[in-house]
């Protein structure tokens, strides 16, 4: 997630807020704040239920986590608009990756410039 904090310029200057969502507990995420360096509202979905809501659980068979959250979410990148639709999704087939940051700014510029 910290590469994500290279493009804070764009974001910053197209309007856009980093939202997480993570199966993390609140205290897990206060505690990881600071190794990831994100500038980022990061919520808790212990539950699951924004990840059920998008459809996003993993069903592979590093879905869950022993003595954590009942599965975890497919790693997904989303942009919405100011209206909140979804003009931009980008799902990782591997669960310990992410979208690459260049691949992100070139869906900001297609979609909000």
């Amino acid at each position: 997630m910290r590469r994500w904090e290279e493009l804070r310029p764009e974001f910053d200057a197209r309007g856009v807020k980093i939202i997480t969502v993570s199966t993390d507990t609140v205290p897990e995420l206060q505690a990881g704040r600071p190794k990831h360096r994100l500038g980022a509202t990061m919520l808790s979905d212990r539950e699951l239920a924004v990840t059920d809501r998008f459809g996003l659980r993993n069903q592979g068979r590093h879905s869950g986590l022993p003595g954590g959250a009942k599965a975890l979410p497919v790693p997904t990148s989303i942009l919405a608009d100011s209206e909140g639709k979804v003009v931009w999704m980008d799902q990782s087939e591997n669960y310990q990756r992410r979208s690459d940051p260049d691949f992100v700014l070139g869906a900001l510029r297609s979609h909000l410039d």
